[in-house]
């Protein structure tokens, strides 16, 4: 391709990463919507990108957005060859019947809600600076783990997997095999947005990729809101698609993303995402049979790299869809075993690099920190979409069979997981919930499935309100079909809205995690000011590697908190060595004396600074083993507060 070149010398890469999505989306020749062409194109381009990753790391280019576009350029030239020439017919037809095919109006009355999730998740971060990005997630430890690993996979232009001795240093061990879909497909954003691969500012990347993170968690609420409006079928159609699209979009973006980010899960909401997409295609695939399959194989590609914990779910949607669609995979055979092949050993990758504990069945007992889904919400979603895709309408249809083959399945997963977890540990715990969200995402789209049976076409498709032929729509008739549908969406969404909080704490609005999240609830604003400064102070030092031991949020408050795992961690991140001193700050946690530090001090290959607050009596201690002669090399820093503004200022302990 001529293009991706000059655009890079134009400095308009975006332009190029535009144009590879607009003609994977324009290669699909099943009829479907430009919403439809652009999610499925998108998931594909994902599962490519990730097998693309492992030839990236050894040649020389890494991730330059004009060697990406490149690559890609060459599978969809040779799809388009293998296609031949497109019918002519269609081509014919004025270009603005041609645009309400590609743009009905049902996808207008779905482009509503997925653009209102977008701005609400994408506000709280998007107006503000570095700082006050990076103080919306100071309290994210996991996220500054996964902001390592995409900082370092920008570094080093390929998986860490494949790098591990170049990974050591700026990522914690065991991170290196993590599962590194969604830390690639931002860094491959971010190579297109910065027309390259060299890395910008610690802060100003962090504060991008704040911004990312923030753009997953809507894209998840987008793709699972376009699954729903797929899966529903055509029966729910025009502007009715707003009555189920809209309260499925508060139920998201209120009551279970918003948890999601609350604990800086990126990899699990990426592959959600991905997940509800492939489900999506499964119970309503695309009419040519080649493209399902290729598109269902770079899902299932795409889903393993982002989190091959949902492997096991993917499986039995795709054994649900080939049962119901054996015929066509029969006469297809060819095709299927091939893509089957390439797809299961590029899917096997992650845990094959992650064998140790991919492997092993105490992984699923192991604790961690995790918001629980709301259960009054969920339970009764799925029973309903249990008992409508039982009945005896929707077992005689193929794609609400494959829904609800795919809802029992993931079900009896839960199940299997928590009957495991109450047996051997006693209790639930971290692993559970995450089957749970699975269960959520797979829920919410099955239960879209399940309205034809559950209300009968004429509730949902409505007396048809067409004009004769050769008559013009009235007003009045376009008023008729459009207020009963906003009326109803309306309600649906006061109720969802009205039952938006977790399970325990206050009702309504007022406790829901959207509402948290909109507000900045949680930010911690001094700490992200006090990280940027001492970040900022490192600049001018002499490679002293920084320790804080301060041990109040805000100045004067006696208040303890967690500053040092805060400080430490984040510095780490900002300094781009977090492989290397993750001891320091898993070291820092604890309170220590001036012994402990000179002998830390002591014992470190490279000089330490530390941190602290301008009245801590550690301060004092050290400058009295410093007037014996028995410290170690070491710098000390007070940071403090001076009309209003933050100070660091070196001590001289001798």
């Amino acid at each position: 391709m001529v293009l991706p070149p000059l655009f890079h010398l134009l400095s308009a890469d975006l332009l190029s990463f535009g144009l590879v999505w607009y003609a994977a989306a324009t290669l699909i020749r099943s009829r479907a919507t430009a919403f439809d062409r652009l999610v499925i194109s998108g998931g594909v381009l994902i599962g490519w990108t990730c097998a693309l990753a492992l030839l990236a790391g050894y040649w020389p280019w890494g991730l330059h957005p004009v060697a990406l576009s490149e690559a890609t350029a060459v599978p969809l030239t040779a799809a388009l060859l293998l296609q031949g020439p497109r019918p002519t017919g269609r081509a014919r037809r004025p270009w603005t019947a041609r645009l309400r095919e590609l743009v009905p109006v049902r996808d207008l009355a779905l482009l509503l809600p997925a653009a209102a999730s977008v701005a609400f998740t994408m506000y709280p971060v998007i107006h503000r600076n570095a700082t006050e990005r990076l103080a919306l997630i100071i309290s994210f430890e996991d996220l500054g783990r996964h902001a390592a690993v995409y900082d370092t996979i920008m570094r080093l232009g390929g998986l860490t997997a494949l790098h591990k001795s170049e990974a050591a240093a700026t990522v914690t061990l065991g991170l290196d095999t993590y599962p590194p879909g969604s830390h690639l497909t931002l860094a491959v954003v971010t190579s297109f947005l910065h027309g390259g691969t060299s890395q910008g500012p610690a802060l100003t990347q962090m504060s991008l990729f704040v911004l990312l993170f923030a753009a997953t968690a809507a894209g998840l609420a987008v793709a699972v809101l376009w699954a729903v409006q797929r899966v529903a079928g055509p029966a729910l159609r025009g502007w009715r698609a707003l009555a189920v699209a809209l309260p499925t979009a508060v139920y998201l973006v209120v009551a279970e993303v918003p948890q999601l980010q609350n604990r800086g899960f990126l990899s699990s909401m990426f592959a959600l995402g991905l997940l509800a997409v492939l489900l999506a295609l499964a119970i309503r695939p695309l009419p040519r049979f080649r493209e399902q399959v290729v598109a269902l194989g770079a899902l299932t590609v795409a889903i393993s790299f982002g989190h091959y914990l949902l492997l096991p779910a993917v499986g039995a949607i795709l054994l649900a869809w080939a049962v119901m669609y054996r015929r066509e995979c029969f006469r297809h055979w060819r095709t299927v075993l091939t893509t089957a092949a390439v797809a299961g050993a590029l899917a096997l990758f992650p845990p094959y690099t992650n064998a140790q504990s991919a492997g092993s069945a105490d992984v699923l007992t192991l604790p961690g920190s995790i918001s629980p889904v709301g259960r009054h919400l969920l339970f009764p979603l799925v029973a309903a979409a249990f008992l409508a895709l039982l009945t005896r309408g929707a077992r005689a249809n193929r794609p609400r069979r494959v829904a609800l083959i795919s809802l029992a399945a993931v079900s009896l997963l839960c199940y299997g997981v928590m009957e495991y977890q109450l047996r051997t540990a006693g209790t639930t715990s971290y692993f559970y919930e995450k089957m749970i969200q699975q269960l959520m995402v797979v829920g919410v789209i099955c239960f879209a499935a399940a309205l034809l049976p559950a209300f009968g076409r004429r509730v949902l498709a409505g007396p048809s309100t067409a004009p004769a032929p050769g008559a013009r729509p009235t007003a009045w008739s376009r008023v008729r079909s459009v207020v009963p549908v906003v009326a109803v969406a309306g309600c649906l969404s006061f109720a969802v809205l009205s039952n938006a909080q977790p399970d325990s704490g206050q009702a309504g609005w007022q406790g829901s995690p959207g509402r948290a999240q909109l507000r900045g609830t949680g930010a911690s604003f001094a700490v992200a000011q006090r990280i940027a400064a001492l970040a900022a102070d490192q600049q001018g030092q002499d490679g002293r590697l920084p320790v804080s031991l301060i041990g109040s949020r805000v100045w004067n408050d006696p208040a303890p908190d967690y500053a040092s795992i805060e400080d430490n961690l984040w510095l780490s991140v900002l300094d781009r060595n977090q492989g290397s001193t993750s001891h320091l700050w898993a070291w820092a946690i604890g309170r220590r004396s001036a012994q402990e530090i000179a002998d830390l001090a002591a014992s470190e290959r490279k000089p330490l600074r530390f941190y602290l607050d301008a009245g801590s009596p550690l301060l004092a201690d050290l400058k009295a083993m410093a007037a014996t002669g028995k410290l170690p090399d070491l710098a000390v820093s007070v940071v403090g507060h001076q009309n209003g503004e933050l100070t660091i200022t070196p001590v001289k302990l001798r």
